[in-house]
């Protein structure tokens, strides 16, 4: 996959999210830009299954303000997360994941990559 289809994913991705919240009467924790936000791919290690683990990673995320969307995948030992680095840094975000709790499974993100959205310049 391309860089150029890489932003595009999760620029349509994050969008998606903020739309689908908007439609259920929520609102996001924090208003963000997505020209400011930061995107961070990570491979988890630990996960037991997708309900259990993956969604209670997620959830944890969610609830922390900076974090605009956070997929998490069991199948793909995989996370997708999308946040505004002003109120979160990385290792936060990767705080939470490897201090999730679900009965004695320990989590460990064992690779990284860090995507920061690029705001197109006028000619």
């Amino acid at each position: 996959m391309n860089f150029k289809t890489l932003i595009l994913f999760v620029s349509i991705f994050t969008l998606s999210i903020q739309s689908s919240l908007a439609q259920e009467g929520e609102t996001l924790p924090t208003e963000i830009n997505v020209s400011d936000s930061s995107t961070l791919l990570l491979t988890i290690e630990g996960m037991a299954c997708q309900e259990g683990c993956a969604d209670k990673i997620s959830s944890n995320l969610m609830e922390r303000n900076g974090v605009v969307s956070a997929d998490i995948s069991y199948k793909n030992k995989s996370g997708v997360i999308t946040f505004d680095p002003k109120v979160i840094t990385e290792e936060e975000v990767k705080n939470i994941i490897t201090g999730t709790k679900v009965k004695n499974y320990t989590y460990t993100v064992s690779s990284a990559k860090t995507i920061t959205a690029i705001t197109p310049q006028s000619n």
